[in-house]
């Protein structure tokens, strides 16, 4: 039996809550919904965990054993980056 899994769906055990400016309150329960949120809704400072975060978020979409590592680095950029709601 062959059997294959797709990561793109999991969600993270615990999801991340953060604020980017006056925004809304975001919940990011995936890599692949964080690396959306770097790529595309990140405070225009991007630091050093930035980019670690990025890479990792990126890695683990299709890498089950990364995803909590990526939560981790993600939450570092998100307090690198004072978005942690």
């Amino acid at each position: 039996m062959n059997m294959t899994f797709s990561a793109s769906n999991t969600r993270w055990s615990e999801p991340v809550y953060l604020r980017i400016g006056y925004g809304m309150p975001e919940t990011i329960r995936s890599p692949k919904e964080a690396l959306n949120h770097l790529l595309f809704r990140w405070p225009a400072i991007r630091g050093e965990k930035y980019q670690s975060a990025a890479h990792l978020c990126g890695a683990a979409s299709g890498n089950l054993l990364l995803y909590e590592q990526a939560r981790n680095v993600f939450l570092e950029a998100c307090l690198e980056a004072n978005v942690l709601d």
